[in-house]
């Protein structure tokens, strides 16, 4: 998988961001593989190194849990998806999607421990060699997510109609509409500049 544009401001929304062009034909997944779960992990700096190594190698070792795992983790990928992209259009969450989060909380939960270090108390994940462990900083980032307030009310989804990524606003003026001003923000510049010159139809 080619690095992604982590443009989301949050762990669970670059997570939801794993298809690009969402919802049109020309649609690109980029979770083909587990592997390509590893390295979005990698990427997001959610597992250390040294774990997404350790995945890498009992991924190899039997492929069809790996399997089962990604399928797991794109059945999440969606709920979130459909979950934040409703919360970001003001509407509520659907109760299914609600549901597997919970479901996934739950189980996440079971491999937390709170433990004292240098700095205080800190949450950290029971070591344990589990190929849905990729999902449980996600999943802990996403509840974090939902019971923060002020940042809920930030996320937004990019206005271009090929796009649908979502991302939390940090802008002073809450005015931000593009995922990324360089990719999808240049684009839709770009298609009203053409527009002005073509001028009305006639």
């Amino acid at each position: 998988m080619q690095e992604l544009d982590l443009s989301g401001g949050a762990l669970a929304l670059d997570f939801a961001n794993t298809i690009s062009r969402r919802g049109t034909p020309r649609s690109i997944e980029h979770l083909d593989g587990y592997a390509d779960l590893l390295a979005f992990s990698r990427q997001a700096g959610s597992l250390a190194p040294g774990v997404v190594d350790e995945l890498a190698e009992l991924a190899a070792r039997d492929p069809s849990v790996a399997e089962r795992a990604l399928a797991d983790a794109i059945e999440l990928r969606e709920a979130l998806y459909r979950l934040f992209s409703a919360v970001a259009a003001g509407k509520p969450p659907a109760r299914a999607d609600l549901d597997l989060l919970n479901r996934w909380l739950g189980e996440t939960m079971r491999h937390a421990r709170l433990v004292r270090g240098p700095n205080g108390y800190e949450l950290v994940w029971e070591e344990l060699p589990a190929l849905d462990r990729p999902l449980w900083p996600i999943v802990r980032a996403a509840v974090d997510l939902l019971v923060d307030a002020p940042t809920l009310a930030r996320v937004r989804e990019c206005a271009a109609e090929d796009c649908a990524w979502l991302f939390v606003d940090t802008s002073k003026n809450r005015s931000r509409q593009w995922c990324d001003m360089r990719t999808c923000g240049n684009r839709a510049k770009a298609r009203r500049f053409q527009a002005r010159r073509r001028g009305p139809a006639t």
